[in-house]
């Protein structure tokens, strides 16, 4: 097989609209970006102090949705009452927090397959949560 080939078929498979996102991604679960803040904030003291680390450090310091474990934590518990959603769809909607089903489903195309009332009390819940996180 050409790697030209291989190239298109690989494009082809992966789609992030319809929650083909790769082989490597097939087991591997979703963090909120409230969860990475916290585990690098956490970090051992023997972890290297990077350009990297600190770059990353610093994004996710600026788009955390949840300020607290807890509060990242009730998120997760509530998106996951949704049975159909995947853990990639759970981080999107947290990471996110559209304010409607429309624009939910405009930026996670995939969350068509959730009737809009049902998407609409969700997110109601996680835009309580996050403005009355403690």
């Amino acid at each position: 097989m050409s790697t030209k080939f291989r190239h298109r078929a690989q494009n082809e498979e992966e789609d992030a609209s319809n929650l083909k996102l790769g082989a490597e991604f097939n087991k591997a679960g979703c963090l909120l970006i409230s969860e990475v803040k916290y585990l690098l904030e956490n970090r051992d003291k023997d972890a290297p102090d990077t350009k990297v680390y600190n770059k990353t450090l610093e994004y996710v310091k600026t788009f955390t949705k949840f300020n607290t474990t807890s509060s990242a934590s009730a998120v997760r518990n509530t998106i996951s009452r949704e049975p159909s959603l995947t853990q990639f769809e759970t981080a999107q909607i947290a990471n996110l927090c559209p304010a409607s089903a429309d624009e939910a489903k405009s930026v996670i195309p995939s969350l068509v397959k959730i009737d809009d009332d049902r998407l609409e009390a969700l997110l109601r819940d996680i835009q309580t949560m996050r403005k009355y996180q403690s």
